[in-house]
């Protein structure tokens, strides 16, 4: 008699969950390896540093630049291509590749991630979403090297221009320099093609991809010519980076920035607001900036990229929708209106929830962070936070605390980095799937607030 064992079926979240989780753990495999590294290298070390490189974050233990070898690096650059474009893409790629079909499920879930897909196959997506990420890297390690040639050999420029192009784009922070780019502080040619690849790389791909699509000439006619998510999107990222930006230079000039000349200061503090949305490059020393610069980081760093980008934090559009929420409020209006158009009622109740659950994760991560018994008692309630943020935003800036961490400590960080990645959209696909239709209505009754 034929014995019929039940089949298992996984969603296309778990999948994905289950997918990063593997690519993980291939990283952990391979860093292990004798020659990964020069020194060796821990377990609870390799699974950090992996964790960090797939979910794009940037936080380090070891110094990539000193204690890592070229294989090792390569591993590292790998994971953190894989993390940034998406298992769910490659998993998709190797689908097409089979002659497969996608499934409903599938569709959905992309739908969930690319507004767009109602306008452009899934294959368009793929081939695009692998165009752009390839194209822009490729221009930005040409630039880079341009800049890097004057000060290393041919090869060695070329490694360290290919490693920050890909680690910029896709918004990683992990250098092949042991501190970071605060060498080129001054080079306006590093800073800001970085700065531009962080830019691009926290957009999105529909974003871009509506951008690279619009035929309209001038300024209004193409403003006009974009989505409503699109609009949103670029007019938020320049307002954030502004205000970042601004307040870096007013809480810094008589500090970090003191004995930096006029155009320097700009260009750090551009770089500065720039990179704390999720890249983790840093131009300036963070342990030396003022508690209240470090909290404006934190807001930023919370904060992140955009919504189907490679950056993490609860997105600008989730913060733009509670904010538009609380300006209709106080006007007295029933609808959160911009442009002309109504923001639906189930747009604003994810944004909200999504907003509560992160705050609600973050102070319960922060208080597990200061609660561990072998922590170190030194080390600030604004450090801790700050770290904190910085990973659950898969930014990957420190005040320089992450190595000196304790076990406990890196292995809750670890986890803070993975939901931080995946969390938020495994999340709303949750609220999204989960919802069903009341079947009966109970009577409403007020309490009081406030």
């Amino acid at each position: 008699m034929k014995i019929k064992y039940p089949s298992i079926s996984f969603s296309p979240i778990q999948k994905i969950l289950f997918s990063f989780i593997m690519l993980i753990g291939a990283g952990v495999i391979l860093l292990l390896l004798p020659f990964s590294t020069h020194k060796g290298i821990s377990f609870i070390n390799a699974v950090f540093t992996s964790t960090s490189a797939v979910c794009v974050t940037g936080l380090i233990v070891l110094d990539t630049a000193k204690d890592f070898t070229f294989f090792g690096k390569a591993v590292i650059l790998m994971l953190i291509q894989l993390g940034g474009i998406g298992i769910m893409t490659f998993s998709l790629a190797v689908v097409m590749m089979i002659g497969g079909n996608l499934s409903i499920k599938w569709r959905f879930t992309l739908e969930n991630i690319y507004s767009d897909i109602k306008k452009l196959s899934v294959k368009g997506i793929l081939k695009r979403i692998l165009l752009y990420t390839f194209t822009i890297e490729l221009i930005v390690s040409i630039i880079l090297f341009t800049q890097f040639i004057r000060d290393f050999p041919f090869f060695k420029a070329a490694g360290h221009s290919v490693f920050h192009a890909v680690s910029s784009f896709c918004n990683a922070g992990f250098s092949t320099f042991s501190n970071s780019l605060i060498n080129y502080k001054s080079n306006s040619v590093v800073i800001l093609t970085t700065a531009a690849a962080i830019i691009l790389g926290g957009l999105g791909f529909i974003v871009m991809n509506e951008i690279a699509r619009s035929k309209k000439r001038g300024f209004k006619k193409f403003i006009k010519d974009l989505t409503l998510h699109t609009r949103l999107v670029l007019l938020l990222t320049v307002i954030f980076i502004l205000l970042g930006m601004v307040t870096f230079i007013i809480l810094e000039k008589n500090y970090s920035l003191k004995n930096y000349s006029a155009g320097d200061s700009i260009l750090t503090s551009f770089f500065q607001s720039v990179t704390c949305r999720t890249a983790g490059f840093n131009s300036i020393d963070i342990s030396s900036l003022r508690e209240s610069t470090l909290f404006m980081m934190i807001f930023l760093m919370f904060i992140g990229g955009s919504p189907g980008s490679i950056a993490g934090g609860v997105k600008t559009t989730t913060i733009g929708v509670i904010f538009l929420l609380i300006y209709s409020k106080f006007r007295g209006k029933e609808q959160v209106i911009i442009w002309g158009r109504a923001l639906d009622k189930n747009t604003i109740e994810k944004s909200t929830t999504l907003i509560l659950v992160s705050l609600l994760f973050v102070m319960v991560s922060t208080f597990f962070m200061l609660t561990v018994k072998d922590f170190d008692i030194g080390h600030s309630f604004m450090s801790v936070m700050f770290e904190t943020v910085s990973a659950f935003g898969t930014v990957g800036l420190s005040t320089g605390i992450t190595d000196k961490l304790p076990v406990t400590d890196k292995v809750l960080l670890s986890v803070i980095m993975f939901l931080g990645r995946l969390g938020p959209l495994t999340f709303i696909m949750a609220l999204t799937s989960r919802k069903k239709k009341a079947m009966i209505e109970y009577p409403a009754e007020h309490i009081m607030i406030g």
